[in-house]
């Protein structure tokens, strides 16, 4: 049973994240629970790709999990948090025109892959990095201008991760940026 535990350690902390970041959407916005979820939420991703590498426990399923375990926690946290932001109807529909293209651009890497393309560049590192810091900016500045940084970044990340599924001819999630293979 330890030995089974152990060998899925990385995969149950993607589990795990998955559980935690659902409560996102229980807690009140903003409040001291919902930063310790939110915190336990972003050690969780951390550490399970950690897991996962240094102990030799990587795998298709492992990756296809913490991918899901992402998109489940962008959705569940903007879902959470957007109703607090006081944002112009411009910027509403500029957040929902980058989740409509990143929906798409999932579509279409699908139908071209078979499998779903979450790609692991860059620039989508930093855009979730950026959604990280969100609710500790929100706390610490009124302002909109780091909502603004990070809409930029997100199309960007979204705009490269689509023009590279378009001009590849193997799906390679760990593609660093458009430049660098």
């Amino acid at each position: 049973f330890f030995l089974l535990i152990m060998y899925n350690l990385s995969n149950l902390i993607s589990g795990l994240r998955i559980l935690l970041t659902v409560l996102l959407l229980v807690t009140e916005p903003l409040s001291a629970l919902f930063f310790v979820v939110f915190i336990l939420c972003g050690v969780s991703d951390v550490l399970d790709g950690y897991v996962a590498r240094n102990f030799g426990l990587e795998s298709d399923f492992g990756a296809k999990l913490d991918s899901l375990a992402d998109i489940i926690f962008v959705f569940c946290f903007l879902i959470s948090i957007l109703p607090l932001l006081n944002l112009s109807y411009l910027m509403i529909l500029w957040i929902i025109c980058i989740v409509l293209i990143k929906v798409l651009v999932i579509l279409f890497g699908f139908m071209k892959f078979g499998e779903i393309p979450l790609i692991h560049t860059y620039l989508n590192k930093i855009t979730g990095f950026g959604l990280i810091l969100l609710p500790f900016f929100l706390v610490l500045y009124s302002s909109n201008i780091f909502i603004i940084i990070l809409s930029l970044m997100a199309t960007f990340a979204v705009v490269e991760e689509l023009i590279i599924l378009i001009s590849s001819q193997n799906l390679d999630l760990n593609r660093k940026s458009i430049i660098k293979k």
